[in-house]
């Protein structure tokens, strides 16, 4: 259900939303090689993350449609569509969603569609679920098949590594919003040879989070 911090307009708009996994500004493809700032070779084999709990932040009002929750794989094209009780989307008009999945879900029970753990971005009950995935290979990584891994998650305090998203929008009518998730920003900090496996909540995964609103960008 829609929900809004003041009185509602009569109309409703409805905003489209395409993800494109992008390195160095190209869509990303499985098991090509590219080259990191820090001078890194890598494949991708898996990018996988949550978004939930989208706001639409006006100067007027804050709408939210927070009952959407969307598993996105970097590989797939996703475009989808949220719908918000506003008259117009102009250029001031940002969209706010979290990166990951609230205290709430992690602590509910079995849930199903994107959340369902078949999904593998489930570790326990007493862990959560597994916010933000990327994987591949490397020479640099002195691991077993060269892998690295890192997955980010946690919702209990002091390390819960959900992350709002502030994404500024287009305010042409009937054109979708274009956000790029740009992987190759995740490894600015990250030198492959020394650090190449984060798989459990902590003060590593938190850090981490803290790094990944910066892969996510807009034409704007």
């Amino acid at each position: 259900m829609l929900s809004l911090s003041t009185m509602p307009p009569q109309e409703t708009v409805e905003l489209e939303i395409e993800l494109v996994a992008t390195f160095n500004g190209m869509p990303i493809k499985k098991n090509k090689w590219y080259v990191t700032k820090k001078s890194d070779s890598i494949q991708l084999t898996s990018l996988k993350f949550y978004l939930t709990n989208f706001k639409l932040s006006t100067p007027a009002l804050v709408a939210s449609e927070s009952e959407m929750n969307l598993l996105i794989d970097g590989f797939k094209k996703k475009v989808f569509k949220l719908n918000f009780l506003v008259d117009k989307i102009t250029k001031n008009d940002r969209l706010i969603c979290d990166l990951g999945v609230n205290e709430a879900h992690n602590t509910s029970g079995a849930n199903a569609g994107d959340l369902d753990p078949v999904n593998g971005m489930f570790w326990s009950w007493q862990s959560g679920y597994i916010n933000f995935k990327i994987e591949g290979v490397s020479p640099s990584c002195d691991t077993r098949k060269n892998k690295f891994q890192f997955h980010i998650g946690g919702y209990k305090t002091p390390y819960h590594t959900v992350r709002e998203l502030d994404i500024k929008l287009k305010a042409l009518k009937d054109q979708a919003t274009v956000i790029y998730i740009e992987v190759s920003n995740f490894f600015d900090t990250i030198e492959l040879s020394h650090e190449n496996q984060v798989i459990i909540p902590g003060t590593k995964a938190s850090q981490i989070a803290d790094q990944l609103p910066k892969l996510f960008l807009t034409d704007e």
